[in-house]
């Protein structure tokens, strides 16, 4: 009888709660994370609190993320999971394209308007523009992004309809199959234009959202010349909309490809491409014209494989792009590499190492007083990320700390950062030799990239500094091997490096399709999982959804793999034994975990999967059983 009374109150507590959350700003969305189990409801009480203190002038998400309670990609992740479920003016405001501020204002016009739709409210006090209403429509309704001219549509599918209906529902059809019709809009719900051109034309619509600018100034120019007109210069936004999607998407790289007919756009997210929108080859080329601008490339030059850079905000993010054109047959393929230079920064407990690595890694790699530790991957697998967790680790008031990076892709308070220049003077390799008279007490070189940084990391190590570095090679062990091929003398290697952190990045399960499954028993075993733990243990994979793109994986997390060196790993450096010979004397005498081993590991958790693993993972047969890695990893039952 207690327990049910108990239950009763805490039930009639929690109702209050959402009650109550429906006064404050931003509480519908507070009210979604309670429904999904994302946060508990003294959480919310406590940003509750904390608004009510600051006059609600902030909303309570970004409250929580203040906190530390909730991550943006959470946040965004459940944005794009309930677009449809917000207000258009909430879901701008939880974008970040408005303030709280802005957004009241917005309220109380309509208030006195109530006629007008909140967007169109929004855009007359100036506070968006038309691009960024379609951008926040987009991500509320889950609908392609496009950029509409009268040159990327067909125009005796345009004259099937008068202009003056298209305009006054701006509502366009620019593309038709023999089942589909593809129609662009400013304005896609109720409309009874899209009703009517399926109905018309006995096809069923595929909606995209586009600008009301961009498609009032392609009607107002298929009214005027007939069609026959150029297309209107709208690189800007389009370049700007492109890097906005990349930055809300948390983008890695943008794939601007040409091809024969268009031109395809990809986000690479979560270490895969996904399909984002297409362009018409002549806006292409005026875009990657644009793009050479910025980076300050050759642009009168489209016969050369050309490198730059530049930096820009967008959508109030800034960020750095590192720009590769390289010439195809159809033209410049161009791969932007997008660095966020804010809200990427990670400290050591969060870059998703067990707790039985970690404490290694901490306390025997990065506590050690002098030595090189290196860690090493291949490109794109979150090596930088590391880097800085470790820097941050060891940044103390007491402790002076240089680095020699091309770039800078984080800002650290509290040390000494460089950026190459070449054009300067401010190379490499005479920062490098500056950097040593310095009297750093850590040292930070941002790559090993050949010999002769090597040497210097090497040397500095010797002369009793402590040397951060990254690497690229296939594992820990291949780390050693390949400072051998340089030419580095092995009884220097033997006596100057401490550790090798190999590392991967691996997709996640989407938590928004996570289901039970059944993995395929040969992939399994090939990643040391036996007959009995395949029979014993839950498995888990994404079956696609929105959220997710259909790939069933959202975010990532690394494996990692960390050889500390101790003496029986120096004898064998120094006896030149083959890799198999070390990583077996690695795996015997240090508890060496490898990559492979680590995925198994995060399977059994729940929180990839086994084809993922097999996938990401170099190929190492794991020996231990699963008790022993549980153990090793520092798994508490």
């Amino acid at each position: 009888m207690t327990q049910q009374s108990g239950s009763d109150d805490h039930d009639a507590e929690h109702q209050a709660l959402v009650r109550a959350l429906a006064q404050c700003p931003g509480g519908y969305f507070a009210a979604m994370l309670l429904a999904e189990s994302v946060l508990h409801d003294i959480d919310v009480k406590k940003a509750m609190r904390i608004q009510q203190k600051l006059g609600n002038q902030k909303l309570l998400s970004t409250i929580l993320v203040e906190l530390g309670m909730l991550t943006e990609d959470e946040q965004r992740r459940l944005i794009r999971k309930h677009g449809k479920s917000f207000r258009i003016g909430e879901l701008i405001c939880e974008l970040g394209y408005i303030t709280l501020a802005q957004l009241q204002l917005a309220e109380q016009k309509l208030a006195i308007s109530p006629g007008q739709r909140m967007g169109e409210v929004i855009r007359e006090l100036g506070l968006i523009d038309d691009r960024q209403l379609a951008q926040a429509l987009s991500e509320q309704l889950s609908l392609p992004l496009i950029h509409i001219d009268l040159d990327t549509a067909d125009r005796n599918l345009l004259r099937r309809f008068p202009i003056k209906f298209m305009r006054m529902h701006l509502t366009v059809p620019y593309e038709a199959s023999d089942s589909k019709v593809s129609i662009a809009t400013a304005n896609p719900l109720n409309n009874i234009a899209i009703e009517e051109m399926e109905r018309q034309l006995k096809k069923k619509a595929v909606i995209a959202i586009a600008a009301e600018s961009a498609l009032l100034s392609m009607l107002g120019k298929l009214e005027a010349v007939g069609g026959k007109g150029e297309a209107h210069d709208q690189v800007t936004e389009v370049v700007d909309s492109i890097l906005l999607a990349a930055i809300r998407e948390h983008a890695s790289d943008i794939h601007i490809e040409p091809m024969d007919c268009k031109t395809r756009i990809r986000l690479r997210l979560d270490g895969v491409l996904i399909h984002k929108m297409d362009l018409p080859s002549e806006l292409a080329q005026r875009v990657t014209a644009r793009i050479k601008v910025l980076a300050e490339m050759d642009i009168s030059d489209s016969r050369r494989h050309q490198d730059g850079r530049f930096s820009r905000e967008v959508g109030n993010i800034a960020a750095d792009y590192r720009v590769s054109t390289y010439v195809t047959i159809y033209g410049e393929n161009v791969v932007m590499r997008v660095l966020r230079s804010t809200g990427g920064l990670k400290n050591i407990e969060q870059i998703s190492m067990s707790r039985g690595l970690l404490d290694r890694f901490k306390h025997e790699a990065l506590d050690v007083p002098t030595g090189v530790i290196m860690i090493t991957g291949p490109t794109g697998s979150g090596k930088t990320t590391t880097l800085y967790a470790a820097i941050d680790y060891l940044n103390r008031p007491t402790t002076k700390i240089i680095t020699v990076e091309d770039p800078v892709e984080y800002l650290v308070p509290g040390i000494i950062q460089c950026s190459v220049d070449k054009i300067a003077g401010r190379t490499f390799e005479e920062s490098l030799k500056a950097l040593v008279r310095q009297d750093p007490d850590i040292i930070v070189l941002g790559e090993v990239r050949d010999k002769k940084s090597a040497q210097v990391a090497v040397q500095a190590a010797l002369t009793g500094h402590k040397v951060l570095t990254t690497f690229h090679t296939e594992d820990s062990i291949g780390g050693l091997l390949r400072l051998i091929d340089m030419g580095i003398e092995t009884f220097l290697i033997s006596s100057t490096v401490v550790s090798i952190l190999a590392q991967r990045l691996i997709r996640t399960i989407c938590p928004d399709c996570r289901q039970a499954y059944m993995p395929n028993k040969r992939i399994a075993n090939m990643i040391g999982i036996d007959d009995n733990t395949l029979r014993n243990h839950t498995f888990y994979r994404g079956t696609g959804c929105g959220t997710c793109y259909g790939t069933g994986y959202h975010g990532r997390t690394a494996l990692h793999e960390l050889l500390v060196i101790n003496e029986d790993v120096r004898e064998a450096i120094l006896e030149r034994k083959t890799s198999q010979d070390v990583r077996q004397i690695s795996c015997e005498s240090t508890d060496l975990l490898s990559l492979m081993e680590d995925g198994l590991y995060k399977v059994l958790l729940g929180l990839t999967t086994v084809e993922e693993v097999y996938r990401i993972a170099p190929r190492s047969p794991s020996h231990r059983s699963v008790d022993q890695i549980y153990q090793l990893m520092g798994h508490e039952s």
